[in-house]
């Protein structure tokens, strides 16, 4: 059926002409007839029509209303609704109106009336069910959107709390976090103070042990002093960083702090004039030293270095009687370092040559080697060239006739030549091949 016709249930129950040629197609229309209640029912459920005109025929107003209401209820259970037009000869009173309305009927229609009477009210009222139908989707969707909206309050209040408290929280921990940094500060300041008080005080300790020192046991002034500035030499010579020279310049200044615990007659005897127990009670001052300055952390390091101060490189020193690769560098460094401050109070040691000849004589028994040849370069170069004048040249400078201001040795601590050895070309040939396997000072101190 053409969807822009309306399709019409005309119900005239009791009357035999149903004839309305009137409502044709060519006025909008499709035309259904019916004369009973039975009939329109069942065309009702077949045709689903748009417009019901239900024409009242004088019948008893309740029998009629019951029809329609039933009628209606019969079109609400069906996929779509008719519209029910009833159709009186004049306007009805307002009981049987308010009936009329109850069972289902939408609206009336006066006798007589005209086909576009029909259809202008027909029209008008889809208009307005559907604006009905829009305003109650409209309403719907307002009812969803402020229960939405409602939801949304009750949730963005929770939100709101839930930020404050939050907010209250992140407050509380800045403060924290501003009471800590300032205590951290403090702390911080504090502990700077309390480092610079303990290294003032550390200060104070080894001042107040190399003063001791000085009064108490050094024979010769100034021998502290001495040994650390030999000794740093010597650490740098073998490449040693600042924090071990630290420790072993400290170490040479404290290296006779155990000869404060030796009574002073044994101290006031020369060493060759002690009997037995004397001297080994003499010789054990290395260990009580390095015992006393354990005690303090900031001293462990020159402890150590101290312990095996009087450990010789044959083995047969003291405490542990460590032979030369097991002895400490620095321990090794520092043995050296004494001895060649104390040789200059020998008394046959009248000159620089006379002394290097004394100091090698050291050498593999009570000193490392390899010590021993740094000690000889610092004595070319530090004790002056007053009564002993060299210099130092390459080894691939070196000729025959020449003499050794210094004694020259491998770096494994083999000695190849003493001083004062006169250079023959064999003698330069044997140190060239010891420097290509067994690299030794690239200086060597030959007398002028």
């Amino acid at each position: 059926m053409d969807k822009d016709l309306i399709s019409l249930l005309y119900i005239s129950c009791g009357n035999q002409n149903l004839d309305r040629p009137d409502f044709n197609k060519s006025n909008g229309f499709v035309l259904y007839t019916s004369d009973n209640f039975h009939d329109a029912d069942e065309k009702i459920k077949i045709k689903r029509p748009d417009l019901i005109l239900w024409d009242w025929n004088g019948s008893n107003i309740d029998t009629v209303a019951a029809d329609i209401f039933r009628l209606s209820l019969s079109e609400r259970c069906g996929v779509s609704q008719s519209v029910i037009f009833f159709v009186c000869p004049e306007y009805p009173k307002s009981a049987m109106r308010l009936k009329l309305l109850q069972s289902g009927c939408n609206d009336f229609l006066i006798a007589p009336y005209t086909v576009e009477e029909v259809k202008v009210k027909f029209i008008i009222y889809q208009e307005n069910a559907h604006l009905r139908q829009v305003n109650l989707i409209r309403e719907t969707k307002m009812q969803k959107t402020f229960f939405y909206l409602d939801t949304f309050k009750k949730e963005l209040k929770t939100t709101k709390s839930e930020l404050y408290e939050e907010r209250l929280a992140v407050n509380n921990a800045l403060k924290q976090v501003n009471r800590m940094t300032f205590e951290r500060s403090r702390l911080k300041t504090e502990k700077k103070e309390l480092k610079k008080c303990l290294q003032d005080n550390m200060d104070g300790f080894f001042n107040l042990l190399v003063d001791l020192i000085k009064i108490r046991v050094e024979k010769n002034r100034g021998h502290g002093e001495r040994v650390a500035h030999i000794a740093e030499f010597v650490g740098k010579e073998l490449k040693f960083d600042e924090k071990k020279l630290e420790d072993l310049r400290k170490a040479a200044m404290l290296h006779e702090v155990g000869l404060l615990f030796v009574s002073p007659k044994i101290l006031g005897k020369r060493h060759k004039a002690l009997n037995g127990h004397e001297k080994d009670l003499f010789v054990q001052y290395p260990e009580k030293g390095a015992r006393l300055l354990s005690l303090c952390s900031k001293f462990e390091n020159c402890a150590l270095i101290i312990r095996s101060l009087n450990e010789n490189a044959d083995g047969t020193g003291r405490p542990q009687g460590l032979k030369r690769r097991y002895i400490p560098q620095a321990s090794k460094i520092l043995a050296g370092s004494d001895v060649f401050d104390g040789l200059r109070d020998d008394a046959d040691v009248t000159d620089v040559q006379s002394f290097l000849q004394k100091l090698e004589g050291f050498s593999g028994i009570r000193l490392d080697p390899n010590i021993v040849s740094l000690l000889e370069k610092y004595a070319v170069l530090h004790m002056g060239p007053d009564a002993y004048s060299v210099k130092g040249i390459g080894i691939h400078q070196l000729e025959p006739g020449m003499t050794l201001g210094t004694a020259i040795f491998t770096n494994t601590g083999t000695k190849l030549f003493s001083v004062n050895t006169l250079l023959t070309k064999d003698a330069i040939d044997k140190i060239k091949k010891y420097n290509r396997e067994y690299p030794v000072d690239e200086t060597v101190y030959i007398k002028v």
